[in-house]
């Protein structure tokens, strides 16, 4: 049975399956986290008409693929298991652009990931991995203070300055459509 491209699971699906894949509790607490930031920012656009649903199950499944690793890789593990399930490639897209800023090719190579870009492009996509960075666990901080705390683990390496540029830039575009 395949389903069709536009449906997506519900909250308690995606709940449940983030409980039946053993995703980390405090994993499953961010994803909630996250769902509710990616929902007031989306709640707050005005001027583009938005798939809200694409982008709560976007956000409660964005880390889906920690249930296999915490690297890189955890982004396209996750966009691999909703494929493997049939959800749509938008959703799946969601899990595989949100790292960071996203990836252009360069970066994903150097992490370790096949040689694509892993850019957000939709708004759903942009709004997803604006609202994570927002939360580090399941608390909110700003991207300044998110991006101070990396640069503090892992210096101000190439990746991560490109990475908040690109936060930066999506950032002010959300807010230009609010």
């Amino acid at each position: 049975m395949e389903i069709e491209d536009d449906i997506l699971p519900d909250r308690d699906f995606a709940i449940e399956l983030m409980k039946k894949l053993k995703l980390p509790v405090s994993i499953r607490f961010h994803s909630l986290q996250v769902a509710k930031k990616a929902l007031e920012i989306a709640n707050n656009i005005t001027k583009v008409k938005l798939d809200k649903n694409l982008i709560e199950m976007g956000a409660l499944l964005h880390d889906i693929g920690r249930t296999k690793t915490h690297g890189f890789k955890h982004a396209l593990i996750g966009g691999k298991i909703l494929r493997e399930r049939g959800f749509p490639g938008k959703l799946a897209r969601i899990c595989e652009t949100h790292i960071l800023g996203g990836l252009d090719e360069e970066d994903a190579v150097k992490v370790g990931l096949p040689k694509k870009d892993y850019l957000p492009i939709s708004i759903e996509e942009k709004i997803v991995c604006l609202a994570d960075k927002y939360m580090t666990g399941r608390f909110e901080v700003s991207i300044e203070e998110r991006f101070d705390k990396w640069f503090l683990k892992y210096g101000k390496t190439k990746i991560l300055l490109k990475a908040k540029e690109r936060i930066e830039k999506i950032q002010q575009e959300i807010e230009s459509l609010m």
